[in-house]
């Protein structure tokens, strides 16, 4: 699963690249899809981009982030926000911070961009979307998205393994999701 966000001009483009790249590249490692990304984009201004890769087997979560894109993973009675490595995909950014997590029942994965309120709650707004919405990212972003920016959200629910989005644009949408 992957959120790619674009920067500044040619924006959408970029994303495109991005998850074009990352399309080409399922059956590489998270961090040679992040190498095979920068390389793609180095003539573009680049992309805040996350990666997250989901093993239905062992259970377990890893994933990436760089630049201003966010991933919350919510637990029954848990979450934890994943921090993003600093710099942009295709312009240069610090080494990849790799973070694992073993997923449990009724656990849920967003990825989002940053065009979302600062401090909007995820948790509740997903958990009264539920039984009315059959796409609760949807009521995230209408409830949530800022009205100046463009945005994306990813929903992973791994119970059902199912994922739910929903983008908003502006005149030249920079945000492409990718699902695999």
């Amino acid at each position: 699963m992957a959120v790619a966000d674009g920067v500044e001009h040619a924006s959408a483009y970029a994303a495109e690249i991005a998850i074009a790249c990352i399309g080409a590249s399922l059956e590489r490692s998270i961090d040679e899809t992040f190498a095979a990304c920068d390389a793609r984009l180095s003539k573009t201004h680049g992309v805040a981009l996350t990666v997250a890769v989901v093993d239905i087997d062992s259970q377990r979560m890893t994933i990436a982030l760089v630049g201003n894109i966010r991933a919350m993973l919510l637990g029954r009675n848990t979450y934890h926000h994943f921090g993003s490595t600093r710099g942009i995909v295709g312009s240069g950014h610090d080494q990849l911070r790799y973070q694992t997590r073993t997923l449990a029942a009724g656990d849920v994965l967003a990825l989002y961009s940053h065009g979302f309120d600062e401090f909007f709650s995820l948790r509740e707004t997903l958990e009264t979307a539920q039984p009315f919405s059959a796409n609760p990212a949807q009521t995230v972003l209408h409830r949530w998205a800022r009205v100046d920016d463009d945005a994306a959200i990813l929903v992973y629910h791994h119970n059902a393994r199912t994922i739910d989005l929903a983008t908003m644009d502006k005149p030249a949408s920079p945000f492409r999701v990718v699902l695999g």
